[in-house]
């Protein structure tokens, strides 16, 4: 049996029930405290802002006034020390001498003067010592066949015959063209194209007769026309060389008006560098003209038996620095 005091306090709740129910009819319990009966919540957050507004004013504040003691005074610093001397021509101030501690510490003393010119040039690196190496060919230097890379040059063809050339007797369509080397040397071509195949007439002898040369050459390459024509060395170059100098001819249909030249004999010998020999190469490369002294020298550096650039290909002109040296080249015959 229930005692009288659970019933009074039932009683009670039932109540405080009946007198709030006017007022809030959602809420069913007692009242939140951070609630307030009759206010919605967006009052309740509409009275909240002048507190934000005030730390936002706060923080702007201290935000003008770190622009204004610090970074606007460093910012004319800076203005006024590196800036502003250098539109005027003058050095600013990172590009001053500092005092030594040891000038610090005397005042007297006279420190060293130094001038803008005299430390550019002592910032430069050290220039190497030149050295010139002579390089004569027809002594020490021999053919040696095909070794490094050769570049093509074009010659053009032209559908008319030069004046004065006697020409054999052929049925298909010929293109005439020329090799000329130093000397005044100049060798006449003539390439025939007839059954889908093609022959070249070369005046081997330049007495301006196609006809008193041999028989034509026929192509070695596969896909194309390509032939080798080989000429003597010593009537190319005009030296007493033993050997033949040898062209590697061919042609392309795509490319109907030129043949594709490239020389393969090159000449192998050696310099010596800061009292070392290093085997060396020269080749007809640069000038296709028969003349081997103004296309440059190739040195093997490393010893692979290879020639191979930037650095082991040196162009007429340039220098190859090693061990503090830069040596150029002087090639003659």
């Amino acid at each position: 049996m229930a005692s009288p005091g659970r019933f009074r306090g039932v009683s009670r709740i039932a109540a405080k029930r009946r007198s709030n129910a006017g007022t809030d009819s959602v809420v069913d319990g007692p009242t939140r405290s951070d609630r307030q009966p009759g206010v919605s919540p967006v009052q309740r957050v509409d009275r909240s802002r002048p507190g934000r507004f005030l730390v936002l004013l706060v923080f702007l504040a201290g935000a003008a006034l770190f622009f204004r003691d610090q970074v606007l005074p460093a910012a004319q610093r800076f203005w006024e020390t590196e800036v502003a001397p250098r539109l005027a021509g003058q050095l600013p101030d990172s590009a001053r001498r500092v005092p030594s501690p040891v000038e610090v510490a005397d005042p007297v003393r006279v420190p060293p003067q130094v001038h803008r010119e005299e430390l550019i040039e002592a910032l430069q690196p050290v220039a190497p010592a030149m050295a010139e190496v002579p390089v004569r060919l027809a002594s020490g230097f021999r053919p040696a066949g095909f070794r490094m890379a050769a570049m093509s040059h074009p010659l053009l063809l032209v559908s008319q015959p030069p004046q004065g050339l006697r020409l054999p007797a052929t049925t298909g369509r010929a293109a005439f063209g020329a090799l000329p080397l130093h000397g005044g040397r100049e060798y006449a071509l003539m390439l025939v194209s007839e059954g889908g195949g093609h022959r070249l007439y070369v005046d081997r002898n330049r007495n301006r007769d196609l006809t008193d040369d041999g028989p034509p050459l026929e192509s070695e390459g596969a896909g194309g026309f390509g032939t080798s024509l080989r000429l003597p060395l010593p009537e190319v170059t005009g030296r007493p060389l033993e050997g033949s100098y040898d062209l590697w001819v061919n042609f392309d249909a795509r490319r109907a008006d030129r043949l594709q030249v490239y020389c393969r004999t090159q000449l192998s010998g050696e310099v010596v560098l800061g009292g070392r020999p290093y085997p060396a190469l020269v080749a007809d490369n640069l000038v296709l003209d028969g003349d081997y002294t103004n296309d440059g020298i190739a040195i093997d550096l490393d010893g692979d038996k290879r020639f191979k650039g930037p650095r082991e290909i040196i162009a007429p002109g340039q220098t190859l620095e090693l061990s503090g040296t830069a040596y150029r080249f002087d090639l003659a015959w």
